[in-house]
């Protein structure tokens, strides 16, 4: 924990202090109720059992994916601006180390995507060059690769919806494109994709 990046994000932060402080709260009141009371039916007992249960899922629910992505896809809706342009503030150094890292583990298809393709998709107008980037990734680790994306590089103008299926950059290993559908509902379906570990390395490593 120590050794990861953070940067503190008020719409995310904030509601996150807020779940966590009042599901402290109502656990502590809970203890302290059982400590100091007497006499406790069986009605007093379960009670405070059900509101003990319910403060401890409320302090645990700010920490899971699904609570960061309710919280940040709204950032994701205010970020799109007509240019046909992800807009991404990425440095030259970046690209290499998020292109080699890719590479290495084996999440793109290197034979088809040269860094200069890479490059060119994440800073170029959509229209200016011919590039493509063939990902070898399915539904759910592509939509967990835009999380950390945005969330390593916030200043740019991607969007889901763009990113996946208006700019048509992004395809699959056979040069079919991603069906945008299957990739915004991934979350959905399961807390972490197949190459959760992959994609937490790569990011962590990006200066």
């Amino acid at each position: 924990m120590l050794n990861q990046k953070f940067t503190f994000k008020a719409k995310l932060e904030k509601p996150r202090i807020l779940f966590l402080l009042v599901g402290l709260v109502f656990m502590h009141l809970m203890i302290h109720a059982n400590q100091t009371v007497v006499n406790k039916s069986d009605f007093f007992l379960s009670i405070t059992t059900i509101v003990f249960s319910l403060a401890f899922f409320i302090s645990h629910l700010p920490w899971t994916r699904r609570f960061e992505f309710f919280f940040t896809k709204e950032s994701y809706s205010r970020t799109h601006k007509a240019s046909k342009n992800f807009e991404l503030k990425i440095s030259e150094l970046q690209t290499k180390q998020l292109y080699n890292e890719l590479v290495r583990y084996d999440l793109v298809q290197q034979d088809r995507t040269s860094f200069l393709d890479f490059k060119n998709v994440f800073t170029q107008d959509w229209d200016s060059h011919s590039s493509k980037i063939y990902f070898k990734m399915d539904g759910p680790s592509c939509r967990e690769f835009f999380y950390h994306l945005v969330q390593t590089f916030p200043n740019n103008s991607l969007t889901l919806i763009n990113f996946f299926d208006r700019s048509k950059l992004i395809v699959r290993p056979d040069g079919t494109r991603y069906k945008y559908n299957t990739i915004k509902n991934a979350p959905t379906r399961s807390s972490q994709s197949k190459k959760h570990f992959e994609l937490k390395q790569i990011f962590n490593k990006i200066n």
